[in-house]
């Protein structure tokens, strides 16, 4: 029995590498339609794979079963195979081989999926065909567009602190992806090659922890479109090359795997999840491998996307499944940075609630890096301007930073607020369009609140108060500024007022302290409401504090209820319901980044 198993797979190699000869560039013949289910596997079988190792050209690799690992994980089973020939004897497992059909008698097994890092022989975990099938293909085609994604959103500081430490600038990037060891020697699913062009070295060294969250080993590569004038389109077959489209333009990103099984117009490819979010929308597109990098880490196939020939629709733990043919929905961007040099760039975007954020902040920081100094003093105004499908006027998020350094910390809290608006738990929200532009200068344009002096401390309701204000800049003369504050009508005789001059940092802080419930929407517009009026860094603000008869409902303010209501509201059981304070606020806008606070208290005749 061994050895006509061994006489059938020898004859298999040798029509594969007869095949890839006679016909290069042409699928292997042999048909997936017939599976062999795990059951009928045992150790010493030999059999065969197919992949892709150079070019376009389908290579045939040899397989020896090692055992099952039954129920591995919940309901699942692993086929564990050992590898050889090609370059598997020096490379080990390959990034990029992940989905690579595995045969026995010409019968599918299944998808090379699984591995070891720092393993010293091409061992791997293959996912049976079956359950692939069984998840992937018994699923209805879904609507385009990702299912939400899980995620809270909180009320970020939006505070120029790199004015004092811009080291301790946090990153949007969250705590658990810093904690990557590649040191680890698990069974993970195959690393997935992440084909970039047109992004920053720096930035990608510095995307790499949250990349590996997900499976990925980012590598530079060139542009998707590798024939602009090749005829005929690329077909993908059982053991080609297949890239899943995250940016495509004048930037571009796509992740690397194999084809698993075709069966009409359906493909199954990866053997293990993209990203496990179920429904899914990403282009599909064949893709060509220029060649192997062997590493002692983690060897990759070095390659390209070629051609979008179809949509990825299902994003399960046993791979992903898409239809040829069918169209991906993406976002056009647009990202336009003023500094020493004026450049744009042109590119669409995944919709996709979890990526979507990331690649904006890869790209911009990528473009911005292109352009401009990585090392220097320098001021930073950012606008970014989203539309939104349903709404009628763009979101629009901007404010003026200062860095040190070429750090995340200004684009993150433009990024930040905009992830928020995707993520929100009112609505499902779609971009139909990204705009941000960068404003680059090389200098230091900030100043500190060193002092203020008012005409008078007694003030009269009706008065006209003037406010001046000292004003420090940095190796630069001091000057005043001067604000008319108008104090109202209905101030109370008698009363205390408190006139506080202050940055954005701590009048950020007075607003969640004054009216917390303002900050904390409970509906959609109320969320873009407060996105959208994040107080700014170069704005002087004068602030009174002025208390007012009335409550707060949900950060709705009723100032005019009548006593019996407001009696009873002021004592209510319900939560949300809190004093209602008013304001005289004044906002100047400056050339200067703003830091410091001061505070001068004022009595009501």
């Amino acid at each position: 029995m061994k050895q006509k198993i061994l006489n059938v797979s020898f004859l298999v190699v040798f029509f594969g590498v007869f095949s890839s000869f006679v016909f290069p560039g042409k699928p292997f013949l042999f048909s997936a339609e017939t599976i062999m289910n795990v059951d009928e596997i045992v150790p010493g079988m030999k059999g065969y794979g197919k992949t892709v190792f150079t070019g376009d050209r389908i290579e045939i690799f040899n397989v020896e079963v090692l055992g099952i690992l039954r129920n591995w994980e919940a309901k699942s089973n692993m086929i564990l195979i050992r590898m050889s020939g090609g370059p598997l004897e020096k490379s080990g497992i390959i990034a990029g081989m992940s989905g690579s059909p595995v045969y026995i008698s010409n019968r599918l097994i299944g998808a090379v999926a699984y591995g070891w890092s720092f393993a010293k022989e091409p061992i791997a975990g293959v996912t049976p065909i079956n359950e692939m099938k069984n998840t992937l293909l018994n699923l209805p085609l879904h609507e385009k567009g990702m299912l939400p994604v899980s995620a809270e959103w909180d009320i970020p500081s939006f505070s120029q602190q790199s004015l004092v430490t811009p080291s301790t600038a946090t990153s949007s990037i969250p705590q658990e992806f810093t904690d990557y060891d590649a040191a680890k020697i698990t069974l993970t699913p195959i690393l997935s090659p992440l084909v970039v062009s047109g992004i920053e070295s720096d930035v990608l060294q510095r995307m790499k922890p949250l990349f590996h969250t997900y499976g990925w080993y980012p590598v530079q590569g060139g542009s998707y479109d590798l024939y602009p004038d090749k005829p005929v389109k690329s077909r993908l077959v059982p053991g080609a090359s297949v890239a899943a489209i995250l940016i495509r333009g004048d930037l571009s990103a796509a992740v690397v795997g194999t084809v698993t099984y075709v069966d009409g117009d359906n493909v199954l490819a990866f053997g293990h999840p993209f990203l496990q979010t179920g429904n899914a929308d990403l282009p599909m597109a064949s893709a060509y491998v220029y060649t192997v990098l062997s590493s002692q880490s983690n060897s990759v196939k070095m390659a390209s996307p070629v051609d979008i020939i179809g949509r990825i629709h299902q994003d399960r733990r046993s791979g992903i499944a898409g239809i040829l043919g069918a169209s991906s929905r993406m976002i056009p961007c647009h990202i336009e940075v003023e500094g020493s040099q004026k450049l744009t760039y042109d590119f669409e975007i995944v919709d996709n609630k979890l990526l979507t954020p990331s690649l904006i902040l890869m790209a911009a920081q990528s473009a911005v890096l292109s352009t401009e100094r990585k090392v220097g003093e320098k001021s930073v105004q950012i606008q970014l301007s989203a539309r939104i499908e349903g709404c009628e006027n763009p979101v629009v998020i901007e404010n003026v930073f200062y860095e040190l350094d070429q750090s995340w910390f200004s684009l993150n809290h433009i990024v930040q607020p905009f992830t928020m608006i995707i993520n929100n738990q009112f609505r499902e929200v779609h971009p139909t369009r990204i705009d941000l532009k960068i404003r680059v200068l090389d200098s230091r344009k900030t100043a500190y609140i060193e002092s203020v002096r008012v005409d008078k401390k007694q003030v009269k309701p009706g008065d006209t108060l003037q406010v001046d204000v000292c004003l420090k800049p940095f190796t630069g003369e001091k000057f005043y500024q001067t604000v008319l504050m108008h104090i109202p009508e209905d101030t109370l005789p008698g009363s205390m007022l408190n006139l506080t001059v202050c940055d954005a940092t701590y009048g950020q802080a007075l607003n969640l302290g004054r009216s917390a419930g303002k900050y904390f929407p409970v509906n959609f517009e109320q969320l873009v409401h407060y996105v959208e009026n994040m107080e700014r860094n170069n704005n002087l603000m004068v602030r009174i504090l002025l208390t007012k008869k009335g409550i707060t409902y949900k950060g709705e303010g009723f100032p005019s209820l009548p006593a019996s209501v407001l009696s009873i509201m002021s004592f209510s059981n319900y939560s949300g319901v809190g004093p209602l304070f008013d304001e005289v606020v004044s906002r100047i806008p400056m050339e200067y980044v703003l830091n410091g606070n001061q505070t001068i208290p004022l009595s009501v005749k």
